[in-house]
């Protein structure tokens, strides 16, 4: 299958990337570091496809999906790359939103059509159990909260609208990453692997779920 992951040069992304090369699958690799992806590229060298692109921008988004039409289309879209300010600015929220929702979206609308052309296609949302609203009780994190809480909702619309399409949402747990911290209890191979079993396994009827790496739905 062909597989697109966003933010895979570290972390979540840089694992989720990994994994899917180890099962077969062809990988396009969205990264603004493309560097950090050297040692895959050796290793992967006929599956691996990196992709330096800036994708809030329109001409990057028309690049990529041309790159994608070309090496045959796209089964399982991950959009990972996310980011996380604890700041309650204006700036901190506008760039929250424009990263953790407006630019999934968007890539989302985009590779529609070429999705819709896959047997079994679906669109992985890496979101967060902090979006849920019944779950907030400890408030703060504003930013992340909310634009996560706004992804979801654009997902929800995406799932009814488009129904040959399977979406979700997956909370990757508290992860030993940048953003997770070194006192996170879950390491990324294990989010990771948790991740990959979730789409391998989620089926048609499961479109739209709000679910953890393990399979465990979360409440809204």
């Amino acid at each position: 299958m062909n597989v697109l992951v966003t933010g895979a040069s570290r972390g979540i992304g840089l694992g989720l990337t990994a994994i899917a090369l180890k099962k077969g699958h062809t990988v396009f690799a969205v990264t603004r570091n493309p560097q950090a992806l050297n040692t895959l590229q050796g290793d992967y060298a006929q599956s691996l496809v990196i992709i330096d692109a800036d994708i809030s921008q329109p001409l990057s988004l028309k690049m990529l999906m041309a790159k994608v039409e070309e090496k045959g289309g796209l089964d399982i879209l991950i959009n990972n790359a996310g980011m996380m300010k604890p700041d309650e600015t204006y700036e901190a929220l506008t760039e929250s939103f424009q990263v953790n929702a407006i630019i999934p979206f968007l890539l989302t609308k985009a590779m529609t059509p070429i999705l819709r052309k896959s047997k079994n296609p679906k669109v992985v949302q890496i979101s967060t159990k902090m979006a849920s609203i019944e779950d907030n009780t400890s408030g703060g994190y504003y930013a992340y909260r909310s634009s996560k809480t706004a992804l979801n909702m654009l997902t929800r619309s995406l799932k009814i609208d488009h129904p040959e399409i399977t979406f979700a949402l997956i909370h990757p747990g508290w992860v030993k990453t940048d953003m997770g911290g070194d006192n996170a209890p879950v390491d990324v191979m294990e989010s990771t692997q948790g991740i990959w079993k979730v789409i391998d396994l989620i089926a048609h009827k499961d479109s739209g779920k709000f679910i953890d790496f393990q399979g465990n739905e979360i409440a809204w």
